[in-house]
């Protein structure tokens, strides 16, 4: 299930929010950055996020995207903030990460028909493979670097 050799990171996305997938795509980019493969095992709302069509719904400069409910009050400042340093969106992040082949993107099975998405049609273009939580276990057991979003 993985790539041979160098250091693996597992990152287990359950949130679905611009403010988490903004943080989760900038802990990824850094440890690519530092030559570290990472897997990306999607959960529930993560799945959500990445079903096709949902990530242009999920854009780090719009303020009716769906952001975190408890800091809402924030976002205006916050993507102010974004514009004044250049971020980049999450999902670019992700795109390069994947062009650069340090990036593969796992969904849940059981998630994924939770949405009645039986194959890898239903997901936008990053996601790699529907797979089960068994696997993501053993794929654990082989990363340097866990996270849980």
């Amino acid at each position: 299930m993985s790539e041979e050799g160098g250091k693996k990171a597992l990152i287990i996305l359950f949130n679905g929010t611009v403010d988490a997938l903004q943080m989760m795509a900038s802990l990824a980019y850094g440890l690519t950055a530092m030559g570290i493969h990472v897997y990306i095992f999607l959960q529930t709302w993560g799945v959500w996020a990445f079903l096709k069509g949902n990530p242009e719904k999920l854009n780090h400069l719009d303020p009716n995207a769906r952001w975190s409910e408890t800091y809402k009050d924030l976002v205006p400042e916050i993507i102010e903030n974004m514009k004044k340093a250049g971020t980049a969106n999450w999902y670019e992040l992700l795109q390069e990460m994947k062009e650069d082949g340090m990036l593969t993107v796992y969904s849940c099975s059981t998630a994924a028909l939770q949405f009645g998405v039986k194959s890898k049609d239903g997901f936008d273009e990053i996601v790699d493979d529907i797979t089960g939580v068994f696997e993501a276990a053993q794929l654990a057991e082989e990363c340097d670097i866990f996270y849980y979003v």
